[in-house]
This record gives C-alpha cells, sequence and structure tokens, in this order.
C-alpha cells in the first residue's frame, strides 16, 4: 500500500497555511472604479457604459479581482499556472472553487454547479464526462474565471451551488493581431494554441486553435468488509488496480462581429471541441473470511476509451434604442455532442469457481440542444433599470448501452444487464424580470424567474415511458451599500435548483463491476437550494479585503443510496432523500510586500449538516471542513517573474462517506525576453501529494478507497504574439451570458 507521505502532508499544509496567516497581514494595492462590467455587449461603447452597481477593482497578483453585485471576477491571464495546465488547474487556484483530484468541480462544499463557457452551456461541461474534460481542456485558453453564488433572474437557476462562466481570451479590435502558445513536459505531454484576429469596415473576424496531450499514471486500492457474527461469515473484499489515462482535448472557434449601423450589430460564432480519452488498468481482486481463507482471487486487464465531439454555433442580433443602456437583444444557440465509449476487460481466475471470460461494452450518447433568448433593458430614470426576457431550451439525448461476454472472442453473446436504450426530451420554457433601484447609499436589484419544465423519457429496453411536467418561481435579491468612502456591504439572495440527470432518471440496472450494480429512479425531484450571503469589503490605504458570511439551506437532496442485495452484489440508487444547510465564512486577500513582490490568499470554512430521514434508521451527519490557498508573486527585474502557489482542502462529509484532505503546491517562473515573445517553466504537484481516500459506512458493509494521481509533472512554454492589436486596460467588460444585469 502507498500511503501519503506525513511530513509532504504537513509541509504543504503549513506551506499554505503560513502563507495566508502572513499575508494577511501585510499591505495591499486596491483601486475602486465605477462601473459595473457588462453582459454581452461586445463593443467599445459598452465599455463606457456605468451602471448602477458598484464595483471594486483591486490590482494584487498581476490577475485583477472584480467584485460585482452578484458576482466576482478573476483574471486569470496572468497565471503562470493556467499556461500550462488545465482548466482543472485553473479552477483550483480560484477562490471558493473546489476541483478534486479527479477533475469533479464544487464551490462552497456544494458539487451542484453549472459550468459555462463565454456565458453559455455546453454538452461536454455536463453530465459524467465533465471532469474529464476540464482536466484535458488547456488552462491557456481561459482569460477570466466569474464566479457567480447567486445569480440574478436573467441565469438559469440550474446547479444549486452557484454558476462559474469560464471567460475565453477573445481577440480585442485592431487591424490585424496573431498569437501562438506552446508548452512542453519534455515526454509525452504538452500544449499548442494558436489565435487571431483582424478588423476592417466595421467587420471583426476572430479565430483561435489549440491542442493540448496529457498522460497520467494512477493507482487505487479499495477494501470493501461485511461483518459477520463469526470471522467465517466475515467478509473481506480487496481490490488493488493501476493503470495509465492519455487525454487528448482540441478546439476551434471562428466569430464574427458586425456593425449594420450605428446602432445594429450582429454577431456569429462557430466552434468545435473533441476530447479523446484511452485507458488502460490492471486489477487484482480478492475475497477471503475473517481467518484469512480466500475463496476468490482474480486478475482483470481493461483497456478502452471514451471519445466526444461537440459542434455549436451562436447567431445573435443587438440594437441599441434610443438613451443610455436602452436596448433589445436576441440570441439563437445550437449544440450538438457525440460520444462514444468502449471497455475490454480480461478477467483470469487464479483461486474460486469463476470461469475466465472476456466481456466487451460500450456505449453512444448523441445530445442536440436548441436555445432562444430575448432581452429587453429599458432605463426607468436615474439610476433605475427594467429588464425582461424569455428564454427557451430544448435538449434531446439519446443513449444507447450495449455489451456481451463470452469465454472468448469467438464466444461472446450478448448480456441483458449489460444492454440498454433510452431517450430524454426535456422543454424549459422560462420568463423573467429584474429591476434595479437606489435607495439612497443603497442599490437594490430585485428579480423573479419562472419556469415552466416538461420532460419525456423512454426507456425503450423495457418500454417504459415517464412524463413529467413541473412550474417553480425562482426569487432573487442583490444590493450593495456604501458604509463609508473605503468599505461597502453587498449581499444577495437566490433560489436554486438542481435537476437530475437524464441518467439519475433512468430506471433500468446497469452493471458496473461484479460487485456493483446502479439503477435512476425515474420519480426524482429536482433538489432546492435557498441561498444567502453577505459580503463586507474594505480598503484601507493600499489593503483590500473581502469577508463573506453564507448559508445555504437545501431540502429534496438527491442522494446516493447503497444496499447489499445478496451474493457479494451493492445496489446504488438514487432517492430524494436529503436535506443539508451548509454555514461558512469566505475570506479574500489581495496585496504588495513592497515594490517587487505581491500576493493573494483566500479561504473557506463552513458547517455542513446532512440529514437523510428516508433512509433506514436515519442519517445526522455533520462535519466542518474548510480551503486554503494562496500564492506569491516576485518580480525581481521588469523580465523576470517567479510565482508559489499552493492549496489545501480539508475532508469532507455526505450522507453515507466521507472524503480525505488533499492539496498541491505549485511553482512557476516566466521569462520576458521581449514586448511580443516570452518563456514559461512550471512545476505541478511538487511535493508529489496528489492523493485521496474515501469512507463509505452503511449498516450492511463498510468501503474504504484510496486512488493516487499524476506524479509531479513540470512544463517549459513560450508565447509569441505579433500584429498591431493595440493594448486596453483589463478587464474591459464580461463576456458573460446575454442580459445578465449589469
Amino acid at each position: 500500500m502507498i500511503g501519503l507521505n506525513m511530513s509532504n502532508r504537513t509541509l504543504l499544509l503549513t506551506t499554505v497555511l503560513l502563507f495566508g496567516c502572513a499575508l494577511s497581514a501585510a499591505p495591499a494595492l486596491a483601486q475602486d472604479a465605477d462601473q459595473d462590467p457588462p453582459a454581452a455587449a461586445q463593443d467599445e461603447d459598452a465599455e463606457e457604459e456605468a451602471t448602477e452597481v458598484d464595483e471594486i477593482i483591486v490590482q494584487g497578483t498581476r490577475s485583477d479581482i472584480i467584485t460585482a453585485a452578484d458576482r466576482m471576477i478573476y483574471n486569470v491571464s496572468n497565471d503562470v499556472q493556467a499556461q500550462t495546465g488545465s482548466v482543472a488547474d485553473v479552477l483550483r487556484n480560484v477562490p471558493g472553487v473546489e476541483v478534486d483530484l479527479q477533475g469533479n468541480v464544487s464551490l462552497r462544499g456544494d458539487g451542484n454547479v453549472t459550468i459555462l463557457v463565454d456565458g453559455r452551456p455546453s454538452a461536454m461541461l455536463r453530465g459524467a464526462s465533465r471532469a474529464d474534460v476540464l482536466q484535458a481542456m488547456s488552462g491557456s485558453q481561459i482569460e477570466r474565471v466569474e464566479v457567480i453564488t447567486n445569480p440574478s433572474a436573467a441565469f438559469s437557476p440550474e446547479g444549486s451551488g452557484g454558476v462559474i462562466n469560464l471567460v475565453t481570451r477573445t481577440a480585442q479590435p485592431s487591424v490585424t493581431s496573431v498569437g501562438v502558445r506552446a508548452s512542453w513536459d519534455g515526454g509525452e505531454r504538452g500544449n499548442l494554441s494558436l489565435s487571431g484576429s483582424r478588423t476592417n469596415n466595421g467587420l471583426t473576424l476572430s479565430g483561435d486553435i489549440g491542442l493540448r496531450h496529457n498522460i497520467s499514471e494512477f493507482e487505487s486500492e479499495s477494501v470493501r468488509l461485511r461483518p459477520g457474527a463469526t470471522p467465517a461469515a466475515t467478509i473481506t473484499e480487496e481490490s488493488i488496480s493501476t493503470g495509465e489515462n492519455t487525454n487528448t482535448f482540441g478546439n476551434a472557434r471562428v466569430g464574427a462581429d458586425y456593425d449594420l449601423n450605428a446602432r445594429d450589430r450582429i454577431s456569429g460564432e462557430l466552434s468545435y471541441r473533441a476530447f479523446d480519452a484511452e485507458n488502460a488498468n490492471t486489477q487484482t481482486f480478492e475475497r477471503a473470511d475473517g481467518n484469512g481463507t480466500v475463496s476468490d482471487r482474480y486478475i482483470r486487464d481493461q483497456t478502452g476509451g471514451f471519445s466526444n465531439s461537440n459542434v455549436g454555433g451562436r447567431l445573435s442580433w443587438r440594437r441599441k434604442l434610443e438613451g443610455d443602456q436602452h436596448e433589445l437583444a436576441a440570441d439563437f444557440e445550437v449544440d450538438s455532442s457525440s460520444s462514444e465509449r468502449d471497455l475490454d476487460l480480461v478477467s483470469t481466475t487464479q483461486v474460486g469457481g469463476e470461469p475466465d471470460f472476456l466481456q466487451r461494452t460500450g456505449s453512444d450518447n448523441e445530445s442536440d440542444s436548441y436555445g432562444f433568448k430575448l432581452d429587453y433593458t429599458r432605463p426607468m430614470g436615474e439610476r433605475r433599470l427594467l429588464k425582461i426576457g424569455y428564454e427557451g431550451d430544448l435538449d434531446i439525448d439519446a443513449f444507447d448501452s450495449f455489451g456481451s461476454r463470452g469465454p472468448d472472442e469467438a464466444g461472446l453473446v450478448p448480456i441483458a444487464s449489460l444492454t440498454n436504450r433510452f431517450d430524454y426530451e426535456e422543454w424549459v420554457h422560462a420568463a423573467y424580470v429584474t429591476y434595479e433601484r437606489p435607495f439612497g447609499d443603497l442599490d437594490v436589484q430585485a428579480g423573479l424567474r419562472v419556469e415552466q419544465v416538461d420532460f419525456q423519457l423512454d426507456q425503450i429496453t423495457d418500454s417504459i415511458s415517464v412524463q413529467r411536467d413541473y412550474l417553480k418561481a425562482y426569487p432573487t435579491l442583490n444590493f450593495g451599500y456604501q458604509l463609508t468612502d473605503s468599505q461597502r456591504l453587498r449581499g444577495g439572495y437566490s433560489r436554486r435548483i438542481s435537476r437530475p440527470s437524464p441518467q439519475d432518471l433512468n430506471p433500468y440496472t446497469i452493471y458496473i463491476d461484479p460487485q456493483n450494480l446502479r439503477r435512476g429512479n425515474p420519480d426524482l425531484e429536482p433538489e432546492i437550494t435557498d441561498s444567502f450571503e453577505l459580503t463586507w469589503q474594505l480598503r484601507r490605504g493600499p489593503t483590500f479585503y473581502a469577508v463573506t458570511a453564507f448559508y445555504r439551506d437545501s431540502s429534496g437532496g438527491v442522494t446516493d443510496v447503497s444496499q447489499d442485495i445478496g451474493g457479494g452484489v451493492v445496489l446504488t440508487t438514487r432517492e430524494n432523500l436529503g436535506e443539508s444547510q451548509r454555514t461558512g465564512v469566505e475570506f479574500i486577500v489581495n496585496g504588495r510586500f513592497g515594490p517587487k513582490v505581491t500576493y493573494n490568499a483566500s479561504g473557506t470554512v463552513f458547517q455542513n449538516d446532512i440529514s437523510i430521514p428516508g433512509i433506514a434508521g436515519g442519517i445526522e451527519r455533520s462535519g466542518t471542513s474548510g480551503t486554503a490557498r494562496a500564492s506569491i508573486n516576485w518580480s525581481p527585474t521588469d523580465t523576470d517573474f517567479f510565482q508559489l502557489n499552493g492549496f489545501y482542502v480539508g475532508e469532507q462529509i455526505q450522507a453515507q462517506s466521507e472524503r480525505s484532505s488533499f492539496g498541491m503546491l505549485n511553482i512557476g517562473y516566466r521569462r520576458k525576453f521581449t514586448d511580443s515573445f516570452s518563456m514559461v517553466l512550471t512545476g505541478t504537484n511538487i511535493l508529489d501529494t496528489a492523493e485521496i481516500t474515501a469512507i463509505t459506512d452503511t449498516p450492511d458493509f463498510q468501503d474504504r478507497s484510496r486512488v493516487r494521481f499524476s506524479e509531479p509533472t513540470y512544463y517549459i512554454g513560450l508565447t509569441y504574439t505579433f500584429g498591431s492589436s493595440p493594448r486596453r486596460q483589463e478587464p474591459a467588460f464580461d463576456y458573460g451570458a446575454p442580459g445578465v444585469p449589469q
């Protein structure tokens, strides 16, 4: 068994905590701004339109932080790790966001998070493959990350934890500009991206293309204990796996903006993303009683792959009407995704009566999404703004799984538990309104969104058809209050929802492995979350502080329920059993040690209370968890830049399980040779601490698993930019979803 070296764990935790404590007492550099980032108004005039909800621009570690009424915006374009790492690596450095070592994202401890790209959903960032995609996407594509914990009514309420919007690098108006980025670890890992733009006579053309290739090794082990009245009746099942993952991610995009006249602009975009993963691993399984007598032992060699391709298109029209901030906008989007998964498994028995066999499984998934949005914005007087809109979304999914088993290739026969086909279709119609106005020094924005949802699930294999619909309302409230010239309060409330995925609703029993089966539940209801938060901000001289208190109350939580169905098999289903409350505090500190050293530090501490009365005997669990992250940057000269950053995520509890703490320490260096050419050196996970342990405890059995991920990785990267693109102060404006309140 390979364990995490205790000295490394202690060093990592100590380093991060020392950063947080030491840096919080240091001076910083902060700067106030008078405008909020307008959403999706991608024209120069929009940059000049001030909104009524104040924001603060904090210039800390070369990366600006903007605090707006409903979001925190982090400029990551100068993060050295982002230039060679993945999007998952970028998110690990964003306050409030947790990304585990498998790429699963949570926000303040809540894993039901909606992830958007440039304000729009993507099929690749939904469902089971999202974690893999985030670890494969190049972080160099991302310019800013918007964390929206209490979105306004103009946003979909999907995602009880909130919304994370990944804002990609967008070409700025210019005659011509081209940028090239490349990085390599000296072996089989690397990134390459190319972007460019050209503007002439009101027409702006832009595009980018990128490729990322990564190889990682992993080790995992799990132990399942079934207690018995005697040692002979006690069963222990141990599984050890080692393997290698190979991931390749590619993307391409082309966009155009054209000013028809002084008032009308049309925009279009086409994008393509492709993800390919290959996996090879060997599993050794052993079953023994409490006396150590082995009854079963086998070795399974697995090889397989997963591929996903996504094509998206968008067409927008925006018309400016008389008066400031008076406009009408329409957007139409299409997103089509196709994925395939295949796995070959060869099982060789060493002890026991199970015959050797070959198993071949696969699945195909086709997903098409269509969206239309119409927004109208109208000023209603001084510092008063009304927004109304409609949004319609249609999702069509088709899932087809198949599998066969036999003694060899010639003897393969279909297996019913591996064969499953179902279709899913969902319509969402939404109408929303937001209104903002001042009350002295208090700026208030209230909103209401009403959604009608209709869905149909056709379980073709078992001839089961399910139709459901529901109508729900989602109120929102955001406010800001100027306490003094240097202090400001902002707060918000929103009602959020977490809808079950199509796979969660599928009533078919799916084979996972000989010890595990999984089945969905078509009667699942959405989880409802009421989210409250209050933030205090202070600028004292050059120092900026932000402290946020938050509370989230969730009901109807969709929870995994595991039960032993005999024969050494565990069936996991999904039920609306959970209730939970999260109460916590988040802090952010940015600043500077003299003229050469800058820093940022952040942390979150929260109490999680879980109640699941629906499970036999009921479950009441409480636990405290937290995160800490810090980055320190040193610029000894105008051309040299050093960066050290780390993060730590504490232990977390779930309904029937708990997960261990984990963290990483990273290092980076950038050398600027000219204004257009620079070199980057980075090291990721330099203390080799990428390991997670999880424990599941039920009345019938206990599971303990440990997964160890990639070893330390080092990259060298080059960036070259040429052309006549004028530099402009960052950030200019928000490219988020159309209609997001200003």
